[in-house]
């Protein structure tokens, strides 16, 4: 029993450890993935950015399958389209609220990453992971943080503020259905699915606009779409893949390391202006709240 004990909880920490290699990596390439999609120009529209990158995405994925060997069906449809549906809403809120809409990387990464909050929340008739009385002091100190960074930030139209707020609570219900969905399908299955559903949505929005406006991409363009349909795929595949190793709220708490790396790139390439103490204030908030949602003890229904 004691063996068996201790080689359990080997098992555990190694899995640990492979859930924060994959969430550094994911958090890595999704916020160089955000300033390509800053630097592209305002002829490019976010939706195109999204079928490319979600067609590149889908046929990577498919190649990928083919080389291990597995089938590319999915298992749960219902599980794969609330995924793709939720974590559509939330990458093109957060692509049009900083392409379109004009507000910061910043901002919108710190209203991004309220989504362990709102995991708080859902977790336990999602996952059967029920939080202590800590999950109420989270999720005080997370609202609380979420309305500072709202305030009058001056970036961006209000309309785009609202985009980015909304991002947090799409990519909460997005990542909980990623971890029902790790139980029992390939997580390459799950990014192609994604991929697959984003192609549909996006194509007959991308036929139109060119059709009316035509194809206006630069070369500039071309190289920083790619970058970004690269970035986003690699992304995808290393978080989705977290989450077999991760409980849901403590890897989606890991994934905060991307704030870290998104103003980093923010204030050094994407050339943002440093935001007001409200945004700070608000988006330090929102990462203590996240702290002690992985601080908690979590117990199954």
């Amino acid at each position: 029993m004691r063996d068996a004990a201790l080689l359990n909880a080997a098992v555990e920490r190694d899995d640990a450890r492979k859930s924060r290699v994959l969430v550094l990596c994911g958090s890595a390439s999704f916020a160089a993935m955000y300033v390509c999609v800053k630097l592209t120009s305002p002829t490019v529209s976010s939706f195109e950015v999204l079928f490319a990158r979600s067609v590149l995405g889908a046929v990577l994925c498919f190649a990928l399958l083919r080389h291990a060997g597995r089938s590319a069906r999915w298992g749960s449809w219902k599980l794969n389209l609330m995924r793709a549906s939720f974590g559509f809403a939330s990458i093109a809120s957060q692509f049009v609220a900083m392409h379109e809409g004009g507000a910061s990387l910043s901002m919108v990464s710190f209203l991004r990453h309220a989504a362990p909050v709102w995991m708080l929340l859902f977790a336990g008739p999602f996952l059967g992971e029920w939080p202590d009385r800590r999950a109420k002091l989270a999720v005080g100190v997370g609202l609380v943080g979420t309305l500072l960074a709202l305030g009058p930030s001056g970036s961006g139209a209000t309309w785009a503020t609202a985009l980015a707020a909304g991002a947090g609570l799409f990519a909460a219900l997005a990542l909980l259905s990623v971890r029902k969905l790790t139980a029992t399908d390939h997580p390459l299955t799950v990014v192609m699915f994604f991929m697959v559903f984003i192609t549909v949505v996006t194509a007959p929005i991308v036929v139109w606009r060119w059709s009316q406006l035509g194809f206006a991409w630069s070369a500039r363009d071309a190289a920083l779409v790619g970058g970004s349909a690269l970035l986003g795929t690699l992304g995808q595949l290393s978080i989705t893949s977290a989450y077999r190793y991760g409980s849901a709220v403590s890897t989606a708490v890991s994934a905060l390391a991307e704030v870290v790396f998104t103003l980093l790139l923010a204030w050094t390439i994407a050339g943002d202006p440093l935001p007001p103490w409200t945004t700070f204030a608000g988006g330090s908030a929102i990462l203590a709240a996240g702290w002690i949602a992985t601080r908690r003890k979590l117990h199954k229904a």
